[in-house]
């Protein structure tokens, strides 16, 4: 099968568009999902968030293709709720693992495999709402995609960078702030589920 290939203008602006549709406040509760996973990050296990991270795209990667394609098809008012939930959920075991050094490292990967999936359908309406019914969509899928996760690595390494700094400068505050942190997230995934009923 023969891709379609873009002009670079287009091909710029469905890179764009994941990008920027990712870190504008369109995409504030993908972010928020993002904080709340690696709220444990200190800068001594490199080797893990890059791995859940790239779990997580794979996760989101593979829904929004199939979505977008139409191959799977949820109601995007279950999705909003279901992004909503996993907010809510991330937030509350973030903090009852805060400080645990033996935690079960399967259900963490589990639980980010799953939402990585809900994600990554939340985002295929918006591209299939942009594309139009008779345009191909493998492409600009493809395009889309890349953006997105350009997007999601520059905010992870955002949110790295100041956890290292927060971390390295009073342990204490750090753990004051994951808290603080983790109960925000809860009741604004709450709040958002409320509002998605």
């Amino acid at each position: 099968m023969n891709l379609p290939i873009l002009s670079i203008d287009t091909s710029v602006f469905w890179l764009k568009m994941g990008f920027t549709h990712l870190l504008d406040l369109n995409g504030y509760d993908h972010m928020l999902f993002l904080w709340m996973v690696f709220l444990y990050f200190t800068g001594k296990s490199y080797r893990n968030l890059l791995a859940q991270l790239s779990l997580f795209t794979l996760a989101h990667s593979l829904s929004l293709a199939l979505s977008a394609l139409q191959w799977i098809s949820v109601p995007s008012l279950w999705v909003e709720r279901f992004i909503a939930l996993s907010i809510a959920f991330s937030a509350a075991y973030s903090y009852y693992t805060l400080g645990k050094k033996q935690t079960k490292v399967w259900i963490s990967w589990m639980l980010i495999f799953l939402f990585g999936l809900i994600h990554g359908m939340g985002f295929s309406g918006l591209l299939l709402s942009l594309l139009g019914h008779d345009s191909s969509i493998i492409a600009p899928l493809l395009y889309f995609n890349v953006g997105l996760e350009l997007g999601q690595i520059l905010f992870v390494a955002a949110i790295a960078a100041l956890q290292i700094s927060l971390h390295r400068y009073s342990i204490r505050g750090f753990q004051n702030y994951q808290k603080g942190s983790a109960c925000i997230g809860f009741l604004l995934g709450i709040s958002l589920f409320i509002t998605r009923i």
